[in-house]
């Protein structure tokens, strides 16, 4: 018994591939010879393996088993050693599966997919905005980059990284020259505009680096607290500033000014309070402005902007280009008839 147990305690610390290979040979072992000792009963391999199975695995249909003494030997060998190596491997298993969970939990997984977006620093305006744009994109995934102990956010699009945003390594664990968009949240913790500023332009400029670098088109967001921060960024070519502060003063300014305005904000900003803004690519016979806004016009779509242009005065004057971007408003379906019909 001493021997046995002694050896049993050697097999349970064996690595996870040596389990692997002991119960893949098991499974083989109890196979091939129980068709071996008994093939009237077990005529092809397929009834072997489903004994071996259900046996290893103590289901016991009792559809097959042994009935020669040779046979039954075999079926003890399998009760013995067999259910406890492939129960070891279960347990490996289950060892594994709560180890990765850990792991990603307490961002210290890499993340290997592409095309995600990359949010930095975890606030209560992070969550919203994480919420809208899965609300918006259900096949888009998010990584969340922050130094927390664990993530502060369940769902199954997010993956969580920690460390330091500015860090070279922890933005690669990001897997950031593979994401569409990275989007850079002001420290609020910072209570002086200027600090706050000062660290998002740290992590944007390490941002850059990695662009530059690896040669990756990365479409890069800065919340700013103070818009004369905002030249500061110019040399690192953010791509979009977004003003945490001012906006929200512009916003209050605006309903006390012309009461009633929200809603319309409110539908400009988020899905769920109405329409969505879309993306859409000039067509070819499409000269000028008006071009383009009559005819999404036609079909349901309101055309707001061109590239950052919203002055359609002289629609019919202005001009278009292939590389031009519209931003219309349109529910879905809209977008997607429009889409259809246009390619």
């Amino acid at each position: 018994m001493t021997i046995f147990l002694r050896l049993w305690k050697k097999i349970s610390k064996m690595d996870f591939s040596v389990i692997l290979v002991l119960s893949a040979a098991i499974v083989l072992f109890g196979t091939f010879s129980i068709h071996i000792l008994e093939p009237e009963t077990f005529p092809t391999l397929f009834e072997g393996f489903w004994w071996t199975m259900t046996t290893l695995t103590t289901v016991g249909y009792g559809d097959y088993f042994p009935v020669t003494t040779a046979g039954r030997i075999l079926g003890v060998f399998l009760f013995i050693f067999g259910i406890g190596i492939l129960g070891l491997l279960i347990s490996k298993i289950m060892d594994v599966l709560a180890t990765y969970h850990t792991l990603k939990r307490e961002g210290k997984l890499v993340y290997k997919n592409k095309g995600h977006y990359i949010y930095i620093g975890w606030s209560a305006r992070t969550e919203r905005a994480i919420k809208e744009v899965l609300a918006n994109r259900a096949d888009k995934e998010i990584v969340l980059v922050d130094h927390l102990d664990s993530s502060p956010f369940s769902h199954d699009q997010l993956h969580f990284i920690s460390g330091d945003p500015s860090n070279e390594e922890t933005l690669m664990k990001a897997n950031i020259t593979e994401a569409d968009r990275v989007a850079i949240f002001s420290d609020m913790s910072i209570t002086q505009p200027v600090l706050a500023d000062g660290k998002s332009l740290l992590i944007a400029s390490a941002v850059e680096a990695l662009s530059k670098k690896h040669n990756a088109n990365i479409h890069s967001v800065v919340e700013v607290m103070e818009e004369k921060n905002i030249p500061l960024f110019n040399h690192i070519d953010v791509d979009d500033f977004v003003l945490s502060n001012d906006s929200v003063s512009l916003l209050m300014a605006k309903a006390t000014l012309q009461p009633g305005t929200t809603g319309l904000f409110r539908q400009l900003l988020s899905k769920k309070f109405g329409k969505n803004i879309h993306e859409f690519t000039p067509l070819a016979d499409w000269k000028s402005y008006k071009d383009a806004s009559q005819f999404l016009f036609d079909r349901g779509a309101v055309l707001i902007a061109v590239n950052e242009d919203m002055d359609f005065s002289n629609a019919a004057e202005k001009k278009l280009d292939k590389d031009d971007t519209l931003y219309i408003i349109c529910d879905d379906q809209i977008y997607q008839d429009l889409i259809r019909t246009t390619t």
